[in-house]
C-alpha cells in the first residue's frame, strides 16, 4: 500500500471502529464470518469473565458460502472449545445468513433459553464494528433503550488485519468500501439506523473508487 492509499485507508479504518469500552455483560455474541480471529476474540472475552454465556451465530453467509462446507457457528464453536470454553456455556444460532439475522435470531435463541439480557457484547471483524452497532439499534427485537450493546473486534491494526485466510490489504479496502456503501444505503431499507458520514470518509470512499477499487 503506497502512502496515499494508506492515508485514505486509515480514514476509513478509524471511522469504522467504535472503540467501545468493555463492560460486564450477560452474553457475548460472536457474529459469524470467514475470520476465525473473531471466534478467538469472543472466546477470550468469555475466558476473561466478561459474560457467563457465549453465543455464536451464523449459517453460511456472503463471505463463507461456497468457501466453507460447515456453518459459521459450528466452526466458531470448535475454536472456542479448543480454547477451553466449556460447552455448557456456549449457545448456537445456525440459521442467520446476514448481519440483521445474526441480531434477530440471536435474540430468539436467548428468549427460548429464558436468558435475560440487559447488556450484550457483540464481536465482529474490525471494519464491521460501526455497521454491527447500527444494525443492532434497528434489528434488536426489544426496545434498545433496555439493552446496552458494546461492540468489539480482534485487537488488530490496519496492517495486521490482512491474512491468507481473509484476504490482502486490497481486499480489506474493498470490504471497507462495502461497509461505507451499506452505511449510506441500508437505513433507507430499514436494515440499520442512520449514521453521519464525515466528509473525510466520503472523500476516502470516492478516492478509492476512482483508483479502481470496488466495494465488496
Amino acid at each position: 500500500m503506497d502512502k496515499e492509499s494508506e492515508k485514505w485507508a486509515r480514514i476509513l479504518w478509524d471511522y469504522l471502529h467504535l472503540h467501545h469500552h468493555l463492560e460486564k455483560s450477560d452474553v457475548i455474541i460472536g457474529l459469524g464470518c470467514h475470520d476465525l480471529r473473531v471466534a478467538e476474540r469472543s472466546a477470550a472475552l468469555f475466558l476473561e469473565g466478561w459474560a457467563p454465556w457465549l453465543l455464536f451465530t451464523g449459517n453460511l453467509g456472503k463471505q463463507t458460502a461456497g468457501v466453507w462446507t460447515r456453518r459459521e457457528a459450528d466452526v466458531f464453536l470448535d475454536v472456542a472449545l479448543r480454547m477451553g470454553v466449556p460447552g455448557r456455556n456456549i449457545l448456537l444460532e445456525t440459521e442467520a445468513t446476514n448481519t440483521g439475522e445474526n441480531i434477530r435470531f440471536s435474540h430468539r435463541v436467548l428468549k427460548e433459553r429464558n436468558i435475560p439480557v440487559s447488556r450484550v457484547i457483540l464481536v465482529q471483524q474490525p471494519f464491521m464494528e460501526r455497521r454491527v452497532y447500527a444494525t443492532f439499534l434497528r434489528q434488536w427485537p426489544e426496545q434498545v433503550e433496555l439493552t446496552r450493546a458494546i461492540v468489539t473486534s480482534p485487537q488488530l491494526g490496519i496492517f495486521e488485519y490482512p491474512h491468507p485466510t481473509v484476504g490482502t490489504a486490497s481486499d480489506l479496502i474493498c470490504y471497507m468500501l462495502g461497509v461505507v456503501e451499506r452505511i449510506q444505503d441500508y437505513p433507507h431499507k430499514g436494515f440499520q439506523v442512520e449514521q453521519q458520514l464525515p466528509s473525510s470518509v466520503l472523500s476516502a470512499y470516492h478516492w478509492f473508487l476512482q483508483a479502481g477499487y470496488s466495494p465488496k
